[in-house]
């Protein structure tokens, strides 16, 4: 279970342990989804959201995304710190991992959604932002994360596993190079949402496989 002296790393790993029961839960869920998209074509691209507490106790944002062939899915665990502010984590077993500071999430805030409810903001950012794309500068271990509203910058924990992502941009406060990294950003992220897939297949860095 994730307690709130967790560091981002143990944090991680704890969420790595417990996603065999989100994905267990979340199947389901998947397929009710996708027969609904079928009636109701309004939804597709509309980020749907989900909550989920594990057996675990570990508490969990799953963001839908429904396009015409695929449902995209990403599983956010969230916590309070020991100052008891919120923080998250996007978890991707085949892939990078994302811990998200409490300043992200603050600064988010400030620019998107002022509501004094921190886990309403956490959860508009997790809905908007379900879908990340990032570059690194290996040289410097810094980390830039394309969402919709902006860009997170952080840095690497585990190289090319977990980084820890300190700090949120919208897009009309970025530097020309950062805009022109953010339209490269951009391209890609809209390339994974291409409907290329079977009906109702998961993208492998979305959820863990099945044993």
């Amino acid at each position: 279970m994730i307690v709130p002296t967790h560091t981002p790393e143990e944090v991680w790993r704890e969420a790595r342990r417990d996603m065999p029961a989100l994905w267990n839960k979340m199947k389901g869920q998947m397929g009710r989804v996708w027969r609904t998209l079928r009636l109701n074509k309004d939804l597709r691209k509309v980020p749907q959201l989900f909550e989920y507490r594990s057996p675990k106790g570990n508490n969990w944002l799953v963001a839908m995304w429904l396009t015409k062939k695929v449902v995209h899915v990403a599983p956010f665990v969230w916590y309070r710190g020991a100052d008891g502010l919120y923080r998250a984590a996007r978890i991707v077993e085949d892939g990078p991992s994302y811990h998200l500071s409490h300043h992200l999430l603050q600064r988010y805030g400030e620019r998107f959604n002022s509501t004094a409810d921190a886990l309403v903001r956490l959860k508009e950012f997790v809905r908007e932002n379900m879908v990340f794309v990032a570059e690194s500068a290996r040289n410097a271990n810094a980390v830039r994360v394309g969402v919709t509203q902006g860009c997170l910058f952080g840095h690497w924990l585990v190289p090319d596993q977990l980084a820890q992502l300190t700090t949120f941009v919208d897009h009309g406060r970025l530097y020309a190079e950062q805009r022109a990294q953010m339209e490269r950003l951009d391209v890609v992220r809209a390339e994974s949402l291409r409907s290329i897939r079977l009906p109702g297949e998961v993208q492998p860095w979305d959820m863990p496989r099945r044993a």
